[in-house]
């Protein structure tokens, strides 16, 4: 019965390790993505593949929005704050997305530049 028990909390903590690296891995994964996104919408010649690439950064942004951060430990004291700073993201990506399908492509370009401070304004607090 000790083995079982034993067995059983090694199983546990197995998973739990896994899934926080998951976790980690999938922020991580989720961050490049808005990265990578982000330096092709700036790069694109057209509205649409400026809408390709912002909705795919909103949907990674909207991800990382409801991930609490591995290195936090499950301290959630800084989430709410954290969750504000990512919806001012998605916000300002947002605005950028009507301004291009407005065909305002050099508008929406524009307004994609705030994002950049907001960046380091809040991976200076939260990372």
């Amino acid at each position: 019965m000790k083995k079982l028990f034993t067995l059983i909390a090694i199983a546990i903590t197995a998973t739990s390790t896994f899934a926080s690296s998951e976790e980690l891995v999938n922020l991580r994964d989720e961050m490049t993505i808005m990265a990578q996104r982000l330096n092709f919408a700036n790069r694109a010649d057209s509205a649409e593949e400026f809408q390709n690439s912002i909705t795919k950064f909103i949907d990674a942004a909207e991800k990382s929005k409801a991930t609490i951060p591995p290195k936090w430990n499950g301290d959630t004291s800084q989430f709410s704050g954290y969750q504000q700073g990512l919806q001012k993201v998605i916000d300002v990506a947002t605005e950028a997305s009507v301004l291009a399908k407005q065909n305002k492509l050099n508008e929406a370009k524009e307004k994609l530049s705030e994002l950049p401070e907001l960046r380091k304004m809040y991976h200076k607090l939260y990372k």
